[in-house]
């Protein structure tokens, strides 16, 4: 009798061991090069021109949050719902303060993401831009926050912008955007959308430090290598993400994505994001 209490406890204390959570939350940093990012600034040195840039506009969707193990095993993160800037299934980070540039934005920030995982020791982290597909075609009037913002939706079939990044140039002061989402998509009869190109980017940190690391998410480094003061005729202001445009052919690189093509896009040499200590 003494034995089988004994591998009970065993049993249910590996059982505690399993299910127990640790809240985790990763923390971001929106920059221009090396300085801050502010509404109320206006950044030079901007894409091949080194133009001038205000920005007006700045947030995305994150999905499949990650932390990576001692053992290189990824770990998902459960999202906490609250009821604003993360559901169980997405994460909405916005950088802009309704300030400045901003007008049209919201006074609320969000520049982490927050959630539980099992106890234990983790040294990265991986995530992607994005919405989730079964969720990416949704009326947003219908859902919960954060994808109640129609802002950040193209039209139910193409679904949502990942993305959105609006911005002012000198030689573009009507406005320089990107709006990062899924292109080419076609509802089949049984009401299933389905996108010849997903435009999802990953981010990967192997080594992050989530009590001392912040991941710093640089427009200057975003913009290398476009001329942000013309915008190739016949198409959108900037980079809207759809084929034929070549003001995304740079952008689509530093997100670590090759532009117009069909199925696994990810090049794994991003330069939009670093993790840096927090200062």
């Amino acid at each position: 009798m003494k034995n089988l209490i004994t591998a009970f406890i065993i049993t249910i204390c590996g059982v505690l061991a399993i299910h127990a959570q640790q809240p985790v939350t990763i923390n971001f940093q929106a920059v221009v090069g090396d300085k801050a990012f502010d509404c109320k600034e206006t950044y030079e040195g901007i894409g091949t021109t080194n133009s001038k840039m205000m920005v007006s506009d700045f947030k995305f969707y994150v999905e499949e949050v990650r932390l990576i193990d001692k053992k290189g095993k990824e770990i998902p993160v459960s999202l906490t719902n609250d009821g604003k800037f993360q559901s169980e299934k997405v994460a909405l980070l916005d950088f802009e303060n309704g300030e400045g540039n901003c007008t049209n934005g919201t006074k609320e920030l969000n520049t982490t993401i927050r959630g539980n995982v099992p106890k234990g020791k983790y040294s990265g982290v991986k995530f992607v831009i994005g919405v989730p597909e079964e969720i990416n075609h949704l009326d947003p009037t219908l859902q919960p926050s954060p994808l109640n913002l129609t802002r950040m939706m193209w039209s139910w079939q193409i679904g949502y912008k990942f993305a959105r990044i609006d911005t002012k140039t000198s030689g573009r002061p009507n406005g320089y955007v990107l709006h990062l989402g899924s292109t080419n998509c076609e509802t089949d009869p049984n009401g299933k959308t389905n996108c010849k190109y997903s435009n999802r980017p990953e981010f990967s940190f192997a080594k992050f430090d989530l009590m001392k690391d912040v991941i710093k998410v640089d427009l200057k480094a975003l913009f290398a290598g476009s001329n942000v003061d013309v915008n190739q005729e016949k198409t959108s202001a900037g980079c809207m993400s759809f084929p034929g445009d070549g003001d995304c052919t740079a952008i689509f690189k530093n997100l670590g994505l090759n532009f117009e093509a069909e199925g696994n896009q990810l090049s794994g040499k991003q330069t939009f994001m670093r993790a840096e200590k927090a200062k």
